[in-house]
């Protein structure tokens, strides 16, 4: 059973954990690039095939559980899944810093559309807020949150009167799905505009395509609907036709597709779990002091208007012009 931290044994723990976790960030950031390649090369072929193994190796019997040379393999591959969490866990917070930053820039300089920087930092405390103070409690003891904050009731269990299912009940999900429902009408128009009838299998497309669209709404299916629905012609009719050709046709089609895919992205793993994948960072790191020179072998300095190669302002000047 994981052992559970509240109140200041977690925080103290949360403490210990971002410091270490600096310190090893800091000891790779001084590494040179061929070690920390390695490094990041050995972790990924361990966390790898840790996976490999698990799904491999059969599980004992009495505890259902994977184990190999001693090593439970299923323990592990908790643990893995939980630093995959982390990791994740960083990758949300650069995206946060990223936007506080653009949006930041925006609001500063009063670019065009800066309110809507302005409505995107309100909209985004509120939720911070609202969200950590709903469950503070339970995170890190303290006094329970007030109703506004979290509805104790348990008749609105199923939607609670607060201001976080407010937040996203009530404003979120109604955006996202206006959102969505927009952008359905322009991919529709750029596919309008986009798409030109200019061979043979293109006019089958498009055939095609208008009549999976006829057999969606009212319309086409009242333009069959005189064709008797239990008779010899019923496949005649638009909803049966385009059902047809979506489970007879369509269906393997796409199964053929799915497996191409699939085969793709296994080999496409492969690569990056042997560290096989080129254009990597350290790649791009090492070719760098070689390629960013000029021909006299001094590096780019950034000029106002262009950039200067070390060989003169006319080149730098051709740039910028």
């Amino acid at each position: 059973m994981p052992l559970q931290l509240t109140g200041a044994a977690f925080i103290t723990a949360l403490v210990l954990s971002l410091v270490v976790a600096g310190a090893i960030l800091a000891l790779l950031h001084q590494a040179p690039p061929q070690l920390r390649r390695w490094v990041i090369v050995v972790l990924t072929f361990l966390g790898g095939g840790i996976y490999v193994l698990e799904f491999f190796v059969p599980p004992t019997p009495s505890t259902g559980e994977a184990v190999f040379l001693k090593v439970n393999l299923t323990d592990t591959v908790s643990i893995v899944g939980q630093a995959t969490q982390i990791v994740a866990g960083f990758a949300f917070l650069l995206g946060v810093i990223n936007l506080s930053r653009i949006h930041g820039n925006n609001v500063r300089r009063r670019r065009v559309g800066w309110p809507n920087s302005v409505a995107f930092f309100a909209a985004f405390l509120l939720m911070v807020v609202a969200g950590f103070w709903r469950d503070w409690k339970v995170w890190f003891g303290g006094p329970a949150p007030p109703v506004w904050i979290k509805d104790p009731d348990p008749a609105h269990v199923a939607r609670p009167h607060d201001l976080y299912t407010l937040l996203f009940e009530g404003f979120y999900r109604n955006l996202e799905a206006t959102m969505f429902s927009i952008l359905a009408f322009y991919i529709v128009s750029a596919a309008y505009r986009a798409f030109r009838v200019r061979s043979v299998e293109a006019g089958i497309l498009m055939v095609v395509a208008l009549i999976l669209m006829m057999g969606q709404v009212p319309l086409g299916m009242a333009a069959t609907n005189g064709i008797d629905p239990h008779g010899s012609l019923a496949i005649l009719r638009i909803e049966n036709f385009s059902q047809y050709v979506l489970t007879a046709i369509n269906s393997p089609v796409q199964r053929a597709m799915g497996f191409g895919i699939g085969l793709g992205m296994l080999a496409m793993a492969l690569r990056i779990w042997l560290s096989l994948e080129r254009g990597t960072y350290f790649q791009e790191e090492a070719s760098v002091p070689s390629s960013a020179g000029s021909g006299s072998g001094e590096p780019f300095q950034p000029v106002e208007g262009g950039f200067d190669g070390g060989g003169g302002g006319e080149a730098g000047g051709g740039v910028g012009g």
